[in-house]
């Protein structure tokens, strides 16, 4: 399931990722006695986890994710909000990607090419002597 495509840009997929971190841990407070129950609570922190992997692709945002899935420790802490929160500031520490392809040198590959045929040359040369 892809909630936001992968060429849009960082501030529509940080944006939709807080969003749905917010919304997740707000039910998660508020719709406590529902959460709480094993299966269905599990079932609920499953999807949103994945939700949000599929929007940030970070791993290191997930295993945060999966604190979640701790009995307690997952229900008092805004986990979603908090792993969101760190995968944007790490983001956008990372220097901006250049998309650009290098121009093939073709007077350097002329002359690794002379290089290595005058080398075939010579090692024929030497084999039929």
């Amino acid at each position: 399931m892809q909630i936001v495509q992968n060429d849009t840009s960082f501030g529509r997929r940080a944006i939709t990722a807080l969003g749905i971190s917010i919304v997740a841990d707000g039910l998660d407070y508020f719709a406590a006695p529902l959460f709480s129950t094993p299966l269905i609570g599990d079932v609920f922190d499953f999807i949103i986890t994945s939700l949000l992997y599929s929007i940030t692709r970070s791993k290191s945002s997930t295993a945060i994710n999966m604190t979640e899935f701790i009995p307690f420790v997952g229900d008092l802490i805004p986990v979603y909000t908090l792993s969101t929160l760190l995968w944007i500031s790490k983001e956008l520490r990372k220097p901006e990607r250049t998309y650009y392809r290098e121009e093939p040198d073709y007077h350097k590959n002329n002359v690794v090419r002379g290089f290595v045929g005058t080398l075939k040359r010579r090692l024929k040369l030497e084999t039929y002597r």
